[in-house]
């Protein structure tokens, strides 16, 4: 070791002393540095260009300068100087091209070390943010069908785009073109949380409802779809039906108004018979004849999925009237069906009749505006005396007489089983008997609920020629109770009355002074009427004088 120059005082800055440093052994072999490169991700030599790194030649000899870590402290021996130093580098410029070996100081940088492991970016630390634009995956599809909108041209829907996510959308007469309807079907294909789809009124045609179809063949989360009014054709029926053959989600689809003739029959045949989770089918306000009622009706008996199915306006007639009837006779698992304005006939209704007498499943069932008269009526009265659970029947807008509705209220109100809810007979003229047999009905359900036409003074039928009228403006009670009082107000009761007086004596019981009432067939209030005649028979003995209400009688004469 070579210490130059002598160490200054305390109160100087230590001279630096310089020790000679054997030579920086060079790698001699190739493959040892290519080793050293590849760990690093570098190219063989590679290393020599990343900068300005100098290896010496084994001649020459590096001088770095020791420097005392404490400048002030003297040591006392070289031993202790060499315990707390710092070694720098000597900056001198030497000569790396001489061959000539010295012992003098050079400059040396060592080379860069290979193994140290790559910086990431996570490594840096800076203040500055960069924006970056960040892509979000739309899962409403709201930006696919604006996308599809652009494409082909057309408007969006700000309606669609508002409800895309919900779990009904209502876009009834929106003038919905064939393309439009094409587009709202692609974006619906992938939609989990719609369940009820009405396009009502849009006219969409075949096209559409081949896209329509093609969407429901692969989204089955819809369950309620309504396509009423949008003239789909034969074509749309087909496709509608090939859809059904293969969906399992639908309960109910709507497909009245769409033009659908005899020869359409056949593809619903198909669907009747394959598709076994479709619940409601309303095939109203169509073409079928009585060809199509033919098919329909034999479709109808081999189905026992179906709980309602809507054949309403349109032309079954007579020969589709009867083949629906023998459907109904065989189905099992109908609980409403709606027949009404297909203009069955006597013939019709008469079928109808025998299949409400087989099936105990109908619930309820629609046969209004179907040329109904007084003989299919009492048919059908005679039918649900049998069947206890119809609960709701119709068949307004029929030539039923008032003989027709009388025989369907006598049979409600006799049958003690019956589970008869309503009877609707819009428009029938009915006469204050029916009237009458109502009220008792109401007594015993009160929730019974009937509608008619209106009020006659007398029955509409042959049998009613001659008989006396009541004038229905005249809302009187044929009998009035004032306290300890009856007053007669219909005449008529007297009469019937007088039958009753066999003896003369214009004395009668109470029981028959309540049969001729009853025999009035007039409304009146009962409960009452009932305990008024009981208390007067007791005031008279157990028997009711009437003689007074003919005096009555007398003195309402008119003189001549």
């Amino acid at each position: 070791m070579i210490i130059q120059g002598e160490m200054e005082s305390e109160s100087e800055t230590p001279q630096q002393v310089h020790f000679p440093l054997e030579s920086v052994q060079e790698e001699t072999e190739d493959e040892e540095q290519d080793k050293n490169n590849n760990k690093n991700g570098l190219s063989p030599r590679d290393d020599l260009t990343q900068g300005p790194t100098r290896v010496p030649s084994q001649r020459s000899r590096a001088m770095l300068i020791r420097t005392p870590a404490n400048e002030f402290a003297v040591p006392e021996s070289p031993l202790e100087l060499e315990k707390d130093i710092l070694i720098t580098e000597l900056k001198d410029d030497v000569d790396y091209g001489s061959d000539v070996e010295s012992e003098e100081e050079v400059d040396i940088v060592l080379p860069q070390e290979t193994n140290k492991p790559q910086l990431t970016e996570d490594d840096y630390d800076t203040d500055l943010e960069v924006d970056e634009e960040i892509f979000y995956h739309d899962t409403t599809g709201k930006s696919n069908y604006l996308k599809i909108c652009q494409q082909y041209g057309l408007v969006p829907i700000s309606y669609f785009v508002r409800h895309i996510i919900d779990n009904e959308i209502t876009m009834r007469y929106h003038g919905l073109s064939p393309t439009a309807a094409k587009a709202i079907a692609l974006v619906l294909r992938d939609n989990i949380s719609l369940e009820k789809l009405n396009l009502d009124g849009n006219w969409i045609q075949a096209e559409g409802g081949e896209a329509i179809a093609r969407m429901l063949e692969e989204n089955e989360y819809i369950t309620d779809l309504s396509l009423a009014d949008n003239k789909l054709g034969s074509e749309g029926a087909q496709s509608i039906c090939r859809m059904l053959n293969v969906n399992a989600g639908l309960r109910k689809i709507n497909l009245s108004g769409n033009g659908f003739i005899d020869s359409d029959a056949k593809f619903f045949v198909t669907t009747l018979e394959n598709n076994k989770y479709l619940k409601d089918l309303n095939l109203s306000h169509n073409l079928f004849g009585e060809e199509g009622g033919e098919i329909l009706g034999a479709a109808i008996g081999a189905n026992d999925i179906l709980d309602v199915i809507d054949l309403s306006w349109n032309h079954l007639r007579q020969k589709g009237a009867i083949a629906v009837a023998n459907g109904i006779k065989e189905n099992v698992g109908l609980k409403r069906i709606n027949l009404s304005w297909n203009g069955f006939g006597s013939q019709g209704g008469c079928a109808i009749a025998d299949a409400l007498a087989t099936n105990n499943s109908l619930l309820e069932i629609d046969i209004s505006g179907n040329r109904l008269n007084a003989e299919a009526a009492i048919r059908i009265a005679k039918s649900i005396f049998s069947n206890d659970n119809l609960r709701i029947l119709r068949m307004g807008n029929n030539l039923l007489t008032t003989a027709g509705a009388i025989a369907l209220a006598k049979v409600i109100n006799e049958s003690e089983s019956s589970e008869m809810e309503e009877l609707d007979l819009t428009d029938v003229p009915v006469e204050y008997e029916f009237l009458r047999i109502c009220e008792d009905i109401k007594m015993k359900k009160p929730d019974f609920k009937v509608s008619f036409g209106p009020v006659l003074r007398t029955g509409n039928t042959a049998d009613d020629l001659g008989k006396m009228g009541i004038d229905p403006k005249k809302k009187v009670a044929p009998i009035l109770v004032l306290q300890e009082h009856i007053v007669v107000n219909d005449m008529r009761l007297l009469d019937i009355l007088k039958r009753y007086n066999t003896d003369q004596t214009l004395l009668v019981t109470p029981e028959d002074f309540m049969a001729a009432i009853e025999e009035l067939a007039v409304p009146y209030d009962k409960p009452k009427v009932q305990e008024a005649v009981f208390k007067l028979a007791d005031d008279q003995s157990g028997r009711i004088y009437f003689g007074d209400f003919l005096k009555q009688q007398e003195n309402q004469k008119p003189e001549s």
